[in-house]
């Protein structure tokens, strides 16, 4: 199955194993869960997905890769205790609490919610010194001494044989008893994944084109050639940062995610390409409203594959412009539903000592989102420009404090930074819409309802950002053409989809 299907599968396992009856028991006996076990090739997102379903759920999560541990590590160390049986004393070997079991614990401790996915990555390369361990904690769920605290789903991967020479095949006895989920690369299910999260326009329109490339895993006589899913979006990033220093990405560069050195110059030379169109069919005016028709007439008559370049760097400009709007809406209400909820104790005589609080709580809510990697990059921003807007008013209300206004309202005070705020994140809603508008007008002018115009909808349509974005701010032009090209109900249940999602991770 899919990295999709697979999520679902993992989800429903886990809401199985976490629910309880009327009087708080697990409805199935935490000694009867069966850990999940994800078997699939290196790089098509396993760790990703698991990751995605705690967050999802709202449960904590904790991940671990078993190569990096020893027997010691996961088991604990021994140590001598004291010990009375029959009434005759005896000295007896005990270990320290696992460095897995007691992360867990950690993660209930700091979270403050009880359940949780314990991960474990690469569970069939474990040494042969671990290996029994790992099994006992497979079937029992404990390490040594330290059981697993219930209410927390384990849940492993592992690549085949074929794919690791570390790996080794689990006896039948120990597959009876988990649950096997296999996972493959699907570029289709990768595509929407990527039009959802940035991923760079020339990757997407590339593998587009050439899908065969999207994945391979192989031998070769001077090493493994490796490329994945894994390996496309690291290549995005650095893509994306190189272009924002003005540096040029190269072959060297590509080739250094690309393990597979004919993908990797097929690649490189396409980039180039792109590169040119970017520049040739002036992108950042089309975004502003300000092309000529020269550029429509270029763009009606190139190349059926020109045509997809240019709408898939379109679409990207698109969905890049409404994440940064929608992370700016969000921020703003972030600081909005701190500051209003610390109002009476800003209006009073401890303003500063409660601005310093907002400040240092939402700190530690980002440190935290992004030290353990579960929130996504939009959450994320949101955090942080809060976090700049919180800030802004502590310093408002230090000034005030430092003044004659000792009895002023230090929630005024606060106030002036967040309207600031409220106001620039307008204005880049605004100016997100006003890009959706442009963007649209000029793909109808240069090629009216046509295949180009479906393709940019479609690829719009399965990020559930920009349809959350349409759905809160509106945009008239996109639900006329949406409705035209009959996109209107997959978008309502994108939409659904998106505020559902909202209302698990967001204000």
């Amino acid at each position: 199955m899919n990295v999709r299907e697979a999520s679902e599968q993992i989800e429903g396992a886990v809401r199985a194993y976490l629910e309880r009856d009327e009087r708080g028991l697990l409805r199935i006996p935490f000694a009867m869960q069966r850990p999940l076990i994800i078997m699939g090739p290196p790089g098509v997102g396993k760790t990703a997905i698991v990751a995605q379903v705690a967050e999802k759920m709202g449960v904590s999560f904790v991940s671990y890769s078993i190569t990096h541990h020893t027997r010691q590590s996961a088991l604990g160390l021994p140590y001598i205790a004291e010990e009375e049986f029959g009434g005759v004393p005896y000295r007896v070997s005990r270990y320290t609490m696992s460095e897995i079991i007691a992360a867990v614990h950690d993660a209930i401790r700091e979270s403050g919610v009880a359940e949780g996915i314990l991960f474990l990555d690469e569970v069939n390369c474990a040494s042969e010194t671990l290996m029994p361990s790992m099994l006992q904690f497979l079937q029992y769920k404990q390490f040594g001494q330290h059981h697993l605290p219930e209410g927390w789903a384990i849940v492993c991967a592992g690549n085949p044989p074929e794919y690791n020479r570390a790996a080794r095949d689990f006896d039948p006895a120990m597959m009876d008893r988990l649950k096997r989920i296999d996972v493959e690369a699907d570029l289709d299910v990768w595509l929407d994944y990527a039009a959802a999260h940035g991923v760079h326009p020339a990757i997407t329109t590339y593998l587009s084109a050439k899908p065969k490339n999207f994945f391979r895993v192989r031998a070769a006589a001077s090493g493994a050639r490796i490329v994945t899913a894994r390996g496309w979006e690291d290549l995005s990033r650095m893509l994306g940062a190189y272009e924002r220093q003005g540096r040029a990405c190269d072959a060297a560069l590509v080739s250094q995610y690309l393990q597979d050195p004919e993908v990797a110059e097929d690649f490189a030379l396409y980039l180039e390409l792109f590169g040119r169109y970017r520049d040739d069919y002036k992108v950042e005016d089309i975004l502003d409203g300000s092309v000529d028709d020269a550029i429509a007439a270029r763009a009606q008559a190139a190349p059926f594959d020109e045509r997809v370049a240019l709408v898939n760097m379109l679409a990207d400009a698109v969905a890049e412009a409404v994440r940064d709007a929608s992370a700016a809406h969000e921020a703003v209400l972030i600081a909005r539903e701190r500051l209003v909820g610390a109002r009476a104790e800003l209006a009073g005589a401890g303003a500063l000592s409660c601005a310093e609080e907002l400040v240092v709580q939402l700190r530690h809510e980002l440190d935290e989102a992004r030290g353990k990697g579960l929130a996504s990059a939009g959450r994320q921003a949101a955090l942080a420009g809060a976090l700049q807007t919180l800030e802004a008013s502590r310093r408002a209300v230090a000034l005030l404090s430092m003044g004659d206004g000792a009895h002023a309202n230090g929630f005024e005070a606060a106030k002036a930074p967040f309207n600031e705020a409220t106001l620039a994140a307008r204005e880049r809603v605004e100016g997100a819409s006003d890009q959706l508008d442009h963007v649209l007008a000029f793909l109808e002018r240069a090629f009216g309802e046509g295949q180009e115009m479906v393709l940019l909808v479609g690829k719009l349509a399965v990020d559930p950002v920009f349809m959350r974005f349409v759905s809160t701010h509106g945009s008239d032009s996109f639900a006329r053409h949406s409705q035209a090209l009959m996109f209107q109900e997959r978008g309502l249940d994108l939409l659904r989809e998106a505020e559902r999602l909202a209302s698990l991770d967001e204000l």
